[in-house]
């Protein structure tokens, strides 16, 4: 699809583009194919507890817009609080990972180019409901052979765990 045969969409979160995923909520909002491949667009909710490792998108950047909360981001050797408001720029090729550093955060996620929304329709379960869950359990290691194959077809590579 090319951009001049492109319609308008227009969307919004609900249960059919909402996926559970590491103790929190993503909604794809903006997939792949609604922009022909040249962005995506997610909205997580996420609580303290179960957030990425350190890894490294070889062929996307990702732009963190930090609605509510406050997370903590690395990318590259730079550490930096991101309160509500703050927007986070984490360009392809450099390693980075977050932590949610409030009860809980809303982020909305821009990847361009689209394409990684996958790894949360694959590795996540459809939302019944918008809750949170009360406890975030860490990833089992029987999903670590699971995330490593989707994340070489997504050209994204999982470095390691982090504290920061």
């Amino acid at each position: 699809m090319t951009i001049a045969q492109m319609a308008p969409v227009v969307t919004r979160k609900s249960l059919e583009n909402t996926y559970r995923y590491g103790g929190g909520l993503i909604s794809i909002l903006l997939s792949s194919e609604d922009t022909g491949g040249q962005f995506s667009v997610w909205e997580g909710v996420q609580r303290p507890g179960n957030e990425p490792p350190l890894h490294v998108h070889h062929d996307a950047d990702e732009t963190f817009f930090v609605m509510e909360g406050t997370m903590r981001f690395m990318v590259g050797e730079q550490v930096v609080d991101a309160p509500a408001g703050s927007v986070i720029f984490a360009p392809r090729g450099i390693p980075h990972t977050f932590r949610i550093k409030s009860e809980f955060a809303r982020a909305i996620t821009l990847c361009t180019p689209g394409g990684f929304e996958e790894w949360f329709r694959a590795l996540g379960t459809p939302a019944e409901n918008f809750d949170l869950p009360a406890q975030v359990e860490p990833f089992s290691p029987e999903e670590l052979p699971r995330m490593l194959e989707l994340g070489r077809k997504l050209k994204t590579e999982l470095i390691r765990p982090v504290e920061f």
